[in-house]
């Protein structure tokens, strides 16, 4: 069972409102590899298919072996650009948690 981190290269929503943004998508999956071939075809996360639907890419930046529990906590803390290496870098901060 594995927790992921998706980065999105560009952000989806309200580009005047930081907060109106998503950048990040956290899930949950038994087979990863599976999972994410769902994403790559728009399927499984409606986040992910509007990246689709606007051609905008995306990369798997981070896992973490562990289940839904896990999954929850961390969308929880609203915290994904502290999680993601690729935003932490951007902002001068290379260690990850």
């Amino acid at each position: 069972m594995t927790v992921y981190l998706i980065h999105f290269d560009e952000p989806i929503g309200d580009t005047d409102n930081p907060r109106g943004q998503a950048q990040h998508y956290l899930g949950y999956a038994d087979d990863l590899e599976a999972r994410l071939e769902r994403h790559r075809a728009g399927n499984g996360a409606r986040l992910l298919e509007v990246c689709k639907e606007r051609g905008i890419t995306w990369r798997l930046v981070r896992t973490w072996s562990g289940d839904r529990k896990l999954e929850r906590r961390l969308k929880n803390q609203k915290n994904s650009p502290k999680l993601c290496p690729i935003c932490r870098k951007e902002r001068g901060r290379e260690k990850t948690d």
